[in-house]
């Protein structure tokens, strides 16, 4: 968020790699404590799909979009991380 400009509290939507649900509410949890809306939109797709490796991201996407979970313009935040600690994220605007 830092790299972006952005603070937490920017953040509309949370989409984490669907690894383990423990995790994705961890990270929520973490989020909103540095300040994000309470009702920013955590994707939790791995209740549904289970873990689908790195098309967690995408699909977790697609059906929050499908739900009406996140519009245009919203702002995402996409995070992604695996085995030896290797992690990613940026700051998206959804079309």
């Amino acid at each position: 968020l830092a790299v972006a400009g952005l603070e937490a509290s920017g953040v509309d939507a949370l989409i984490p790699h669907q690894a383990n649900l423990r995790i994705v509410e961890a990270i929520a949890k973490k989020l909103r404590a540095a300040g994000a809306k309470e009702k920013m939109e955590v994707a939790d797709d791995i209740i549904y799909t289970g873990n689908t490796s790195s098309a967690s991201i995408p699909i977790a996407l697609d059906h929050m979009r499908a739900a009406g979970r996140v519009h245009t313009g919203d702002v995402l935040l996409l995070v992604g991380f695996g085995a030896g600690l290797s992690y990613a994220g940026q700051v998206v605007i959804s079309p």
